[in-house]
């Protein structure tokens, strides 16, 4: 049956009509919502920026210019600016607010040792313990040896920046300690701008595709000996050539800033 506006309405089991009513509160509730949904994409809109080095070095982070720039109010921002600063993402000085990092070899290179350690930790803690059916891996971080080939032969730098944070995740989950999982999370979004940096350069992205495929091959045998092995080496490779590395984030950094 439709009402004198021509909206079609549905009839309840006491006669009356319900449609109408049903609208207006999904209206509401998506009213209501609204802020929520706001605040989510400028928090990931803005952590996209800030992964990928998209201001100055040290520039201060002003909600306002930041605001025209993603075409939203400044709430939204600092809430963002806050939680980015909680993840360790962007700096703050008290009484002048947020303020862009600045790509450093020293920090770059301390995440680098402290994921190895907790990689390490996780594939021995981890094998020892599968034997007893404890640990329930998330099928979503598995990574298998042919995903990392196809990419590959198709020189894909995102979707394998991707493959390999996911397989970080994956080894990390072998401690079956959420804590180690969190850190290794934060350790992907700290290197992020560095590890594409290294793929884009074709001989190394043959290098660490190689590698990683001969790692997810030794953590399907179970080698831990292997294993450990193939990380060190990875490590050892990533910081002889951090310096090299953070160089060009940071020239790459101000091209990007002053094209814009």
């Amino acid at each position: 049956m439709t009402t004198g506006d021509g909206k079609r309405n549905g009839r309840r089991g006491d006669g009356t009509f319900a449609y109408s009513t049903c609208r207006a509160r999904t209206a509401e509730t998506t009213t209501l919502w609204q802020p929520f949904l706001k605040a989510d994409s400028t928090y990931r809109q803005l952590k996209e920026l800030v992964l990928n080095y998209r201001f100055r070095p040290g520039e201060p982070l002003s909600p306002i210019s930041i605001a025209d720039r993603l075409q939203v109010s400044a709430t939204p921002v600092r809430e963002a600016l806050a939680r980015l600063h909680g993840e360790d993402l962007v700096g703050s000085v008290p009484n002048r607010g947020f303020f862009a990092k600045t790509l450093n070899a020293k920090s770059m290179r301390d995440h680098y040792e402290f994921a190895f350690q907790i990689a390490v930790y996780a594939i021995e803690r981890g094998y020892s313990q599968f034997g007893t059916g404890k640990i329930a891996l998330p099928e979503e971080t598995r990574v298998s040896r042919n995903d990392l080939i196809k990419n590959k032969i198709e020189q894909s730098v995102e979707s394998q920046v991707k493959l390999i944070e996911r397989l970080y995740i994956y080894i990390s989950a072998l401690a079956d300690s959420q804590v180690m999982v969190d850190s290794i999370r934060k350790f992907n979004n700290q290197t992020r701008f560095v590890r594409l940096i290294d793929l884009e350069m074709e001989s190394n992205f043959q290098e660490i595709t190689a590698d990683m495929s001969d790692l997810v091959g030794t953590l399907e045998r179970q080698d831990v000996t292997a294993a450990v092995a193939n990380l060190r080496r990875q490590r050892d490779r990533k910081l002889a050539r951090m310096n090299e590395l953070v160089t060009e984030g940071i020239s790459r950094s101000l091209r990007q800033v002053y094209s814009e």
